[in-house]
């Protein structure tokens, strides 16, 4: 089974929804077809076809950021589910930076939620953050040994 990415975003009625769209697209490079779920008080978008291969920007960032260790760390895994969970700053991606959301930041806004379900959720945080020494990475895992076609 190849893993399914959803990316999760809450718009509040206060907020313009092509802005909040503009968050996924900074994101991902493109804009998937989403999904409208009530919530207590607002919207949350959900993606319906996002592909995997659109995370390179996340994963590219992170290393040029220096960042794996605390994505690494602020990442959830749902055993249960087998999700892979991280969240980001919705006012960051909005002008085109990417912040996770640690236990001591928040957004006010919310934040966007990438969750990645697969058999093997802890081998795709190895792919997207790995354990790090010194700030470098211990084992270079390529997306092709993953996700094989």
């Amino acid at each position: 089974m190849n893993p399914i990415l959803t990316i999760k975003i809450p718009v509040y009625a206060t907020e313009s929804r092509n802005k909040v769209e503009k968050c996924i697209t900074n994101l991902l490079g493109y804009l998937p077809e989403l999904e409208e779920i009530e919530s207590k008080g607002h919207t949350i978008l959900t993606s319906k076809d996002a592909k995997i291969e659109s995370l390179q920007k996340f994963f590219d960032h992170i290393r040029r950021v220096k960042v794996l260790d605390t994505v690494r760390k602020c990442a959830i895994i749902d055993d249960t589910s087998n999700d892979l969970i991280f969240n980001l700053h919705k006012q960051a991606l909005y002008v085109n930076r990417i912040a996770v959301i640690t236990s001591d930041t928040s957004s006010t806004l919310g934040n966007l939620q990438i969750v990645i379900n697969s058999k093997n959720p802890h081998r795709i945080l190895e792919w997207i953050a790995p354990k790090t020494e010194k700030g470098f990475e211990l084992r270079k895992t390529y997306f092709d040994e993953i996700f094989k076609k």
